[in-house]
């Protein structure tokens, strides 16, 4: 599973606010920071703000804050707010149809990572002392 770069994006914001103790934190800066595109995470924020996780101040010292404390975002909340419509196949248009038990392993383990994302909270994800994650660690388990 991969999420868009717009989500990524997103929870990189989030976590250099939830760093920060919730902003306020300039655009622009951040962008060549990241080494991204300020364009891009222009929308980024739009799509943040209105769901509800930052605002925009205004004024010299401007820029965005967390709209909520670090603490009550989770990671959860976030991914389904900027990837809505997410599953990791489209069912819908397989020529097996409702003849594959696929679909409902697959409806399992989506849910599986919500759940860990649900439980993990932005401050948690923005501790710098979190482990980073090691997918290499992935393949060896198979």
């Amino acid at each position: 599973m991969q999420l868009t770069q717009h989500t990524d994006f997103g929870l990189r914001l989030l976590i250099i606010l939830a760093r920060k103790g919730g902003g306020p934190l300039a655009l622009p800066g951040f962008a060549a920071e990241q080494g991204l595109s300020y364009n891009h995470i222009a929308k980024v924020a739009h799509a943040l703000g209105r769901a509800g996780f930052i605002v925009s101040l205004r004024g010299r010292s401007g820029g965005v804050a967390l709209a909520r404390p670090a603490e009550t975002i989770t990671l959860g909340e976030v991914v389904r707010a900027m990837e809505p419509g997410l599953r990791l196949v489209d069912c819908a248009h397989c020529a097996l149809g409702a003849d594959c038990f696929t679909s409902s392993v697959l409806a399992e383990a989506l849910g599986a990572f919500f759940a860990v994302l649900d439980r993990t909270s932005l401050a948690t994800a923005a501790q710098s002392h979190a482990p980073a994650f090691a997918p290499w660690m992935l393949e060896s388990a198979s």
